[in-house]
């Protein structure tokens, strides 16, 4: 047993297994750099609290490296702690991840989810830290390790605000904040899909409808453009321009520094612009009037009203250009500190069109709604949701699945005397309950309960872990409860015959090989008694390692082939898959040789079941002394040679209970209905004798 742990554990080898024990600069090779911080040219020296390495490009710090391991020391599924680096710049943007270190034991030395896991976190890549949300990922983003990947994207955000929150740039939000100085580039038409600027679009023909509606007529043309009713009256454009977030984006650096002192006096920057056959700016602007106020332009918000003059107003340079500079008029407009305006309310821009009747009685008013986008808006950083939580939602549907996978089998349990009477039906249950097994519970959900899931179980009242961490699995957490009742109630068969995928796996090729004649194995008694002990030796050795080091226990646990069989549909290194089917192969000759020799989790299932409550499998005084048959039909010899059955050992698999019932095999219910046969006297079903009263009540 221990020479077989060693060679598992010379097997996992991989970087991934190795603890870090260097400095964050030591993990930080160059190969992979330019993944945590694409364009580092320079890293500074570690320091801080938390720690982490400035990243300089032309000399000047735009970001930091750091580590989950030396920041938030978080461990996903396994108890031990991960190692992610990832890079942040002064925004609280992650500019990249990778994982160096885990010891998580659905992704280690697992070719196919290790680089989706990689490919999971890189694909962070721009997400901000403040005003911004990252979207649920579907449950199965890195199929099989979902509590994986969820811990380690929470590591890399949390860890990142406290690294910009310790230096001062991660602002502290209480309550829905407006984003004054974040940035993320945009193009115009960016801005338009996200809402940062608002339209509206009139036509020639809309115009004249709407004004048709009060009862005047459209003005004409202050622009030189086409009449026709398809084409435009006016299109107007508003944003909300003093988050540099948009007023960047919008006018270049340049511009949106030159009004830089109106945004430090707590004034409010807006940008209102249009194209089309009418003037936004109005006549007031364009005679240049002293003092002027713009008499076509207007803001409203709730029962307020802000109108706009010269001193409030600053033109830029239009009428050419893409995005803002292909706009025909506009501007910047200004409202001071002092004017009650809330850019966290909804407000309306209304652009007053006066009619062509000489004293311009009457008007039309034409509005664009603006709401400040929720990318503008710092919300209160909210605990994050247990990881837990996300699982069980996720697993809705497959726990239903094994709800009623679990309901048949009690029902199974239950019923076995009437199921056991009836030969194939039980063969068909049986082998159709162990093939669902297989193949829904096992490779498609994933529920194979392992020696690890044990070994976190038992270093519980010992360790300061959450109960998040033992809830992180769904279908293991309800296998591992109808588990704890079974072997309560009647012992390890239950889980072991037939909950276990892999023995499913091994039960149906022993099937197959009996069917097609391999010859088949069984140790004497006094051998198996002695063979019986290598599942506890190897659970003892699991779990004593275990109590040591998590990270030598996910490499014993490799005794186990349930991951590679099982987990990852035998698509792994090749030694792995090696021993699982050298494992399986041996099952073929000796029915579940590993199951009854070697399993661990079966070991520890062997011992607590030694204290089961009742005995449900039936015996008679004729069972072991004269009748062997349920002795030889135990296809797991846990019949011993009295004829007593060593429930530590069954499977439940009701085999016995077959032949216990069939009055044309089993030798004491043959002798009797041959015996009444020949009286002449009524049997009753399943070879059972007619009691004396009923006989007497048949012969009168």
């Amino acid at each position: 047993m221990a020479a077989l742990v060693a060679v598992l554990a010379a097997l996992s080898v991989p970087a991934l297994a190795q603890a870090p024990k260097r400095t964050l600069a030591q993990r930080i090779a160059p190969d992979i750099l330019q993944q945590l911080y694409p364009g580092a040219e320079k890293l500074g020296e570690v320091s801080g609290k938390p720690p982490a390495m400035s990243v300089l490009k032309g000399g000047q710090v735009v970001g930091y490296i750091y580590s989950t391991l030396d920041v938030v020391n978080m461990p996903g599924y396994s108890s031990t702690p991960f190692d992610v680096l990832a890079g942040v710049d002064l925004t609280g943007t992650i500019t990249g991840a990778k994982v160096i270190y885990h010891s998580e034991p659905h992704v280690l030395n697992d070719s196919i989810r290790q680089p989706k896991l990689d490919h999971f976190l890189a694909s962070h890549l721009g997400y901000k830290l403040f005003g911004a949300n990252i979207p649920q990922m579907p449950p199965d983003y890195v199929a099989g390790a979902t509590i994986t990947a969820r811990a380690m994207r929470a590591g890399v955000r949390d860890s990142a605000k406290f690294v910009m929150r310790a230096r001062g740039m991660g602002p502290v939000v209480k309550v829905p904040t407006l984003d004054i100085d974040g940035f993320s580039p945009l193009t115009f038409q960016q801005l338009l899909a996200n809402g940062s600027l608002q339209h509206r679009w009139v036509s020639n023909e809309e115009a004249e409808r709407l004004f048709a509606a009060i009862g005047a007529e459209a003005p004409a043309a202050d622009q030189p453009l086409s009449a026709a009713p398809d084409d435009i009256f006016v299109h107007l454009f508003a944003a909300y321009s003093t988050p540099e977030m948009v007023g960047r984006n919008l006018f270049g650096a340049n511009t949106f520094a030159s009004y830089a002192s109106r945004k430090a006096q707590g004034g409010q920057v807006l940008f209102f612009a249009s194209t089309g056959r009418f003037d936004i700016l109005g006549n007031a602007y364009n005679q240049r009037a002293k003092n002027y106020t713009f008499d076509r332009l207007q803001l409203a918000q709730g029962e307020k009203v802000f109108h706009f003059d010269r001193d409030h107003f600053q033109r830029i340079a239009m009428g050419s250009g893409e995005g803002v500079r292909g706009l025909s008029q506009g501007g910047l407009f200004f409202l001071d500190g002092n004017s009650g305006f809330d850019p966290m309310k909804p407000w309306r821009l209304e652009l007053i069109v006066p009619s062509s009747d000489a004293e311009g009685a009457k008007s039309l008013t034409i509005p664009v709604e603006y709401r400040l986008p929720s990318d503008l808006i710092l919300m209160p950083d909210q605990a994050a949701e247990p990881a837990w939580i996300a699982a069980w939602s996720d697993a809705r549907t497959n726990l239903i699945v094994l709800g009623v996978m679990l309901t048949v089998l009690t029902v199974i349990l239950a019923l076995q005397g009437p199921l056991s009477r009836r030969r194939k039906l039980h063969r068909w249950v049986r082998n159709g309950y162990l093939l669902f097994c297989l193949v829904w519970l096992g490779w498609y959900a994933g529920g194979q309960l392992t020696i690890i899931n044990i070994v976190n179980y038992l270093q519980a009242p010992f360790g300061d872990i959450s109960l998040g961490f033992y809830l992180a699995e769904p279908l293991i957490v309800v296998i591992v409860a109808y588990t704890l009742v079974s072997l309560v109630l009647l012992g390890r068969g239950v889980f072991c015959g037939w909950l276990c995928p892999f023995g499913a796996l091994q039960e149906l090729l022993g099937q197959l090989a009996r069917a097609i004649g391999l010859p088949q194995w069984q140790p004497s008694e006094k051998l198996q008694d002695k063979l019986w002990w290598g599942k506890y030796a190897s659970a003892l050795v699991v779990i004593g390692i275990g109590f040591y080091s998590m990270e030598m226990a996910e490499t014993a646990s490799e005794v186990e082939p349930f991951k590679t069989a099982i987990t990852a549909h035998f698509i792994r290194e090749w030694p792995y898959v090696i021993y699982s089917l050298a494992l399986l192969s041996i099952g073929l000759f000796s029915e579940r040789a590993y199951c009854r020799f070697l399993c661990p989790l079966g070991g520890v299932l062997a011992f607590v079941g030694k204290l089961h409550l009742f005995d449900m499998l039936k015996r008679r005084e004729a069972c072991g002394s004269p009748c062997h048959l349920c002795e030889r039909a135990c296809p797991v010899k846990a019949i011993a040679h009295n004829g007593k059955i060593n429930m530590t050992e069954c499977f439940q698999c009701l085999d016995c209970q077959v032949e216990y019932y069939d009055d044309k095999r089993c030798p004491p219910l043959v002798k009797d209905r041959k015996q009444k046969a020949r009286q002449n006297l009524p049997v009753a079903p399943g070879g059972m004798p007619v009691p004396a009263v009923a006989r007497t009540q048949v012969t009168i």
